[in-house]
């Protein structure tokens, strides 16, 4: 099922596509090319609802952070995760591998000299730029990270946020 988008300033004339059978989203530019493809399951953890039913798992931090994984050749590759959270992250790269593909990660926080090591998989992929500000890559959900790593990227993210004052997924934090 496709739905063309009428009402929305920014983008007017897109095609939103549900995909049932393989549970996707795809987004069609104007002039009909895919410009996003999105696995629903990641769809729903990018709204970050604050209701207490339905709500991202992990903070995430939109922040280039500093990685090495290794590509389908076994060799290790530089790269900037965009977007990082305890549960996964978004690497900006013009040819990603295709979803599914099991990727070996070595990530490097700021301000830290461990390197955290996890394997992930993609999980959805952009294809192109959108809008000038979303660069194509990949979606990378942690198949297989310590808790110990896990928890250390997470309090990376609640300190980051909360020097920002950002606080939404701060659960240590009390109501004002």
């Amino acid at each position: 099922m496709k739905i063309r988008l009428k009402k929305s300033g920014r983008y007017q004339g897109y095609q939103i596509g549900v995909h049932a059978d393989e549970e996707s989203l795809t987004v069609e530019n104007t002039e009909g090319k895919q410009v996003a493809h999105l696995a629903l399951e990641d769809f729903l953890d990018r709204l970050g609802a604050t209701t207490a039913e339905f709500k991202r798992q992990h903070p995430r931090l939109e922040l280039g952070t500093h990685i090495k994984y290794y590509n389908s050749e076994g060799q290790l590759r530089d790269a900037i995760a965009s977007s990082l959270g305890a549960g996964g992250l978004f690497i900006d790269q013009f040819s990603p591998p295709p979803m599914g593909t099991s990727v070996r990660l070595e990530i490097h926080l700021p301000a830290s000299k461990k390197v955290i090591a996890a394997e992930s998989k993609v999980v959805w992929i952009r294809k192109s730029i959108v809008e000038k500000v979303f660069y194509p890559g990949m979606g990378l959900k942690f198949t297989s990270i310590s808790d110990k790593d896990r928890a250390e990227i997470l309090e990376f993210i609640k300190k980051f946020n909360r020097q920002r004052g950002f606080h939404e997924f701060d659960p240590d934090r009390t109501p004002a």
